[in-house]
């Protein structure tokens, strides 16, 4: 088995080389793959939809998750691979006497080796940062082997949109509407416009979301026309909290209705044929997958993504320690602790403040939300290594993919990502060389 061209496409774009790596995956005829994912919520969405298309096509299946594309480099690649949410900034690297297939999202910093068939959305000019999750492009190629209306597998891929920021106030775009029209067509996944749009529509009440963005007379008042609102938004019907939310909305005027605005929009909910409640809001969904991830226990995350809930009790436990260790650097952070504001950037000390290297992209994605700033968290790995994580603002002209790798390119460091997101490993003595050298860039 070889992989056709050298990585390169077919005539037929994207749809072309969709098919040619089923044809990969067609052509291994039962040898065993390894399979590498990345460790958050939409790199192991995207792991466990590849899972399922190998387990269908009778293709043992070792699986591994991993953090950083460095620590791909460090595996042995003995055999056909299949790499997922990563492996576009190291393409070239990738050389082993078997083939690979890489499938992901993220920017594309050099040419494919022999080896290897990439398939990436971006070289058919679709933006992998807001229109192509690697869950999304991971469920293209299983579509083509599975009957989607037979699984779980919209949902999946929805998560992992949610989790890589793809999803926003007026739902997904692009090539992560394929999921979405898929789910909605077999009545697994609701689309519900108005609705509210925050964080945490299966743990919250719809009391407590109003008071919270509105105050206590206006849940009053809303009360006094619908009942009792200890319910959470996942509970109601499509058309009650659309009408409550227009009630809402009838209640308020100039900036009170202005932050209202920012708090509502195009949202979905999975069918209640789940055991815990937060499985039924994507976003809570991705949480628990990130929890998962982040601490060293990925393959729970993949298997929830695949429908099974035997691991749902350790996924719980994880999201607690996840959420006290976010609450905690945040508060800390609020105290002036571990913070510096530079010329062009924010800088988040995760050292000082004990946030591990698979979290400090979340907490400088909070402050950078915060402050609207270029921040950049810095956060301790193993060998010499500091992880640094960058976080650009939505009006922010910067690709913080490109400049933290070439900022991470002349410390003799490693980096890539998205325009909005991205992260680089580099030597911890030359980091303040680093960040002078990223603030050159900014």
């Amino acid at each position: 088995m070889g992989v056709k061209r050298g990585g390169t496409l077919s005539d037929d774009g994207f749809e072309g080389t969709l098919e040619e790596a089923v044809e990969f995956l067609e052509d291994l005829e039962g040898t065993a793959v390894r399979l590498y994912v990345h460790n958050d919520a939409d790199g192991l969405t995207a792991g466990a939809l590849m899972a399922f298309t190998l387990r269908c096509l009778e293709v043992p299946t070792r699986l591994r998750v991993l953090n950083t594309e460095t620590e791909l480099l460090k595996e042995d690649l003995d055999g056909p691979t299949v790499v997922v949410d990563m492996g576009s900034g190291i393409l070239d690297k990738l050389r082993n006497d078997h083939p690979v297939l890489v499938i992901d999202h993220h920017e594309i910093s050099s040419k494919p080796s022999d080896n290897v068939l990439l398939v990436n959305p971006r070289e058919h000019g679709v933006d992998g940062g807001t229109e192509a999750s690697a869950s999304t492009v991971a469920y293209l190629l299983c579509r083509r082997v599975v009957k989607v209306e037979e699984t779980c597998l919209p949902k999946a891929a929805l998560v992992g949109a949610y989790g890589d920021n793809q999803a926003g106030k007026r739902g997904v775009r692009g090539l992560n509407r394929v999921p979405e029209e898929d789910g909605e067509k077999h009545e697994i996944i609701e689309i519900r416009d108005p609705a509210y749009w925050v964080f945490g529509r299966a743990s919250m009440t719809v009391g407590e979301i109003v008071e919270r963005v509105s105050g206590a007379s206006v849940r009053e008042a809303l009360e006094a026309r619908f009942g009792d609102l200890d319910v959470a938004p996942v509970d109601l019907s499509r058309e009650d909290e659309a009408e409550i939310v227009r009630e809402h909305r009838e209640l308020l005027s100039g900036e009170k209705r202005k932050e209202l605005e920012s708090k509502t929009g195009r949202i979905h909910v999975f069918d209640e044929e789940r055991p815990l409640k937060a499985l039924r809001d994507p976003l809570e969904t991705a949480t628990l997958l990130n929890a998962c991830g982040r601490y060293g226990e990925g393959w729970a995350g993949v298997l929830i993504a695949m429908g099974s809930w035997d691991p749902l009790q350790l996924a719980k436990k994880l999201r607690s320690k996840h959420k006290a260790i976010i609450r905690e650097a945040l508060s800390r952070l609020s105290r002036g602790e571990g913070i510096t504001d530079r010329e062009s950037m924010v800088v988040i000390d995760g050292r000082e403040l004990g946030i591990p290297h698979t979290v400090v992209g979340i907490v400088a994605q909070f402050v950078c939300e915060e402050r609207e700033r270029v921040t950049v968290g810095v956060a301790e790995m193993e060998e010499g290594l500091v992880k640094v994580s960058i976080r650009c603002p939505e009006n922010s002209d910067v690709d913080a993919a490109e400049v933290i790798k070439e900022a991470a390119d002349r410390v003799d460091g490693e980096g890539g990502g998205h325009e909005r997101a991205a992260g680089a490993e580099v030597p911890e003595d030359r980091l303040e060389e680093f960040l002078l050298e990223l603030e050159k860039l900014l």
